[in-house]
C-alpha cells in the first residue's frame, strides 16, 4: 500500500509541477495558486478520511 500511495504522489507531483509552469502564462498566478491550493486540501481531505491510519498518538501529530 506505501508504494502505490507513493507512486501516486510522485504522479501528482509530477502533473501539478508541470501544470503550475504552463498555467500562470494563460491565467493570473495568484488563480493558479489558489485552485492548486485548495484542490490539494480537498485531495487531502479525501484521502485522510477514506484511508485508516489507525492508533494516532499525540507524538505522531507532533
Amino acid at each position: 500500500m506505501g508504494a502505490l500511495l507513493a507512486l501516486t504522489s510522485a504522479v501528482c507531483y509530477g502533473i501539478v509541477d508541470f501544470a503550475g509552469g504552463m498555467l500562470p502564462r494563460r491565467t493570473h498566478f495568484a488563480a493558479v495558486t489558489l485552485i492548486g491550493q485548495v484542490g490539494g486540501l480537498l485531495l487531502a481531505t479525501t484521502a485522510a478520511l477514506l484511508l485508516s491510519a489507525g492508533d494516532v498518538s499525540l507524538t505522531d501529530l507532533a
